[in-house]
């Protein structure tokens, strides 16, 4: 089986491509039928030309930086690909099934612009106004004043721009009345050329950027692609490089174009040298493709959290995957391949619900891990990380700087390799030059095993930063535990809808932790361990806190009407719409202590169809929505239909099929409820409330 070649070396012409064909869609279609005929005129959409189209393409289209790519559309729908190619007819009203063949220029000069595209197989279907080009040629044309679009046709094709001036020499130039852009461009008809009998072509032409397979810093004069359908189950696809000078084509490029096809190619891949043009093309088995497709790889690995270190094996399970042969696998341990007469662990094959294993004595905290599966298409992977995560508290003195950071886990980790930082913002995941650095850092533990309790201090901690505990470095992808350089106190919020009027309470010590926005379930825990968990005595100046309403500093501060807060203390916002954004934060900087958006709240039950309110606000049904979830489908009630005038505490309202509202997407009669499995209540856009059935 051929093995995953490493697809870096044609990374670039992966990405022009994909930029060029940004033009076009690929989406699954109907069956279409062949409109080929039996004749000999260009005009034919069955042939592999495309003057017909080409034809319009006038020379004053020409930019520095460019891409042609013409498209028949009928040819390639008889190949049986994964997915059938269709045009983007995003400015148009067109059924893009009716569009037969396609010719798109676009260009990278300054920017992305698409400066023109022909289209057959259809026809303008809004009024159009007749126009006159100045060699005296009549056509029809609309303009689509909300696209910035012009669209036009002499009844063989339609153009699209966005200028009349280039309708009008797009005309001409057909009739031979205006150069054409083939003939005043020859890089780019050598390029449309190359492989001429193929029925998709992208020629790219003066991109600096434009990156080679291989070891050259030669810049070519075109680059090229095509795809050839032979029968339903084949294509023929190819690239071809132009340079400047048969020296620049050096034995690296060669065998990275043929290390780049060889995941695609019934046969091993050649490359042709034709003097200054370097090409290769290979034959794609789309049913071998369609069965890897069809295949689901081994993967989603799965590690137990509590690993017991005297067991010889890790036991690594898998969670999805056909049957797939051994000998087609490779497990990576820390990026290095594992001894597979150990992880296969006796397997033939493996599929879902099956375990590999590593030896015990190799694993170590924050330790990546993947399957990957190599075959004709390539490759694919699937990974994940061992002992990720450990268990770590923070403790931060907002008056010294000082965060203190303790373990609280099990395992026992080596002092050496561990790591203290602080970041007052977030570090990248994949770090670059410009990634932050960290504000402090150190290796408090060195020399030492941690066990559960041991402790370190980490010295100019500002609030709001963020406390890394990483292993074997301090980036973002070594934290094995984040932290948080929380100020001292925490806000909860209590709405008032009838009066608009929100109160803040600020809270210290193990409460704490209950002071969150404005939700049941935050009041119900604080209400359930008011008797059992005490506040603290901590006191703090008032003008450290600072309240914030839709981000914007409010007139309504604690420091106005204290000196000191306590647990406790409460300062009361009025004038607050539903949907407000209220923050509380340090003062002075963005670290913060509270936030909520402000919306009603209602309880809601839910008992055998029927939804009653039974706390809360009393709403106006108008301004409620509920939605219904079942198990086939999501539905919604409008409430003024059910409820007249307010929806109070002891308002009930019915769930069946008769109840929900029909939005016209599928008929009464076709419709599947099945079983309701949680209905939320809406106020514009906030959700205000819900019901779960088994609850």
């Amino acid at each position: 089986m051929q093995q995953c070649p490493r697809r870096s070396v044609l990374g670039g012409i992966g990405a022009t491509m994909a930029a060029a064909v940004a033009g076009s869609t690929v989406a699954a279609t109907d069956e279409h039928t062949d409109t080929s005929t039996d004749t000999a005129t260009t005009s034919t959409t069955a042939d592999a030309t495309f003057d017909d189209l080409l034809a319009y393409l006038p020379s004053e289209i020409a930019q520095d930086s460019m891409v042609l790519m013409a498209t028949n559309y009928d040819r390639l729908l008889e190949a049986n690909q994964p997915n059938d190619p269709l045009p983007n007819v995003n400015v148009l009203d067109l059924d893009a099934d009716d569009i037969s063949k396609s010719v798109l220029v676009t260009s990278y000069s300054e920017e992305y612009t698409q400066p023109l595209t022909v289209l057959s197989g259809v026809e303008i279907e809004e009024s159009t106004s007749s126009r006159e080009t100045d060699a005296g040629l009549e056509y029809e044309y609309t303009e689509l004043d909300d696209e910035d679009a012009v669209v036009g046709t002499d009844d063989d094709v339609l153009i699209v721009t966005n200028e009349l001036e280039t309708l009008d020499a797009a005309v001409d130039a057909n009739a031979a009345e205006a150069t054409r852009l083939l003939d005043d461009e020859s890089t780019l008809e050598a390029g449309m050329s190359a492989f001429g009998d193929s029925h998709m072509r992208l020629v790219r032409t003066g991109d600096e950027q434009l990156m080679t397979p291989g070891e050259t810093d030669a810049v070519p004069t075109y680059f090229t692609h095509a795809q050839t359908v032979i029968d339903a189950d084949t294509m023929e696809q190819s690239i071809g490089f132009e340079f400047e000078d048969e020296s620049d084509i050096s034995d690296e490029l060669i065998e990275s174009l043929e290390a780049e096809f060889a995941y695609t190619a019934t046969e091993e891949p050649s490359v042709d040298v034709d003097e200054t043009f370097v090409s290769t093309t290979v034959e794609r088995d789309l049913a071998a493709e369609r069965a890897i497709r069809e295949h689901d790889s081994p993967g989603f690995l799965r590690v137990d959290r509590d690993i017991d270190l005297d067991d010889d094996y890790l036991e690594i399970e898998l969670g999805r995957g056909d049957p797939t042969p051994i000998e087609d696998l490779t497990f990576e341990v820390g990026d290095e391949e594992y001894d597979r007469d150990i992880w296969a662990d006796g397997h033939g094959k493996l599929e879902e619900g099956d375990t590999i294993v590593m030896d015990i004595d190799d694993v170590e905290p924050n330790l990546s891990v993947r399957l990957r599966h190599d075959h004709e298409l390539g490759g694919s992977s699937s990974g994940t990380t061992v002992l990720s995560n450990f268990w770590f508290n923070g403790e931060f003195d907002v008056d010294t700087g000082e965060f203190t950071v303790s373990y609280a886990d099990d395992f026992p980790l080596d002092g050496d390799r561990l790591h203290l930082a602080a970041y007052d913002e977030r570090p990248y995941y994949r770090p670059t030059e410009d990634a932050p650095e960290p504000k402090a850092s150190a290796q408090p533990w060195t020399g030492e095993t941690l066990s559960e309790g041991a402790t370190a201090t980490l010295e100019g901690v500002e609030p709001g930063d963020r406390i890394l505990v990483g292993w074997d470095g301090i980036e973002n992808s070594d934290s094995i535990r984040s932290l948080q350089a929380q100020p001292p106190g925490s806000v909860s919020f209590e709405y008032d809808y009838e009066s608009e009027t929100v109160e803040a309470t600020i809270e210290f010590g193990e409460r704490q932790q209950y002071a969150a926005a404005n939700t049941a379930v935050a009041e119900e825990a604080a209400a359930d361990t008011e008797d059992e968990t005490d506040t603290d005595d901590t006191e703090r100046s008032a003008d450290e806190y600072e309240l914030l309403v839709d981000g914007e500093r409010a007139t309504t501060q604690w420091a106005e009407e204290y000196d000191t807060v306590t647990s406790g203390t409460t300062i009361d916002i009025d004038g607050v719409d539903v949907g407000t954004e209220i923050e509380v934060v340090w003062a002075g900087t963005d670290a913060r202590i509270g936030w909520t958006r402000v919306r009603p709240s209602v309880q809601l039950e839910y008992d055998d169809g029927t939804v009653e309110h039974v706390g809360g606000e009393a709403l106006s049904a108008s301004e409620l929505t509920a939605d219904v979830w079942t198990d086939g489908d999501r539905f919604e009630i409008e409430l003024a239909d059910e409820v007249d005038g307010e929806f109070a505490e002891g308002e009930t309202f019915a769930v069946d099929a008769d109840a929900v509202s029909d939005d016209g997407a599928a008929d009464e009669d076709d419709r599947e409820f099945g079983t309701v499995r949680e209905v939320s209540l809406r106020y514009d856009t906030h959700r205000v409330g819900f019901a779960l059935p088994d609850r």
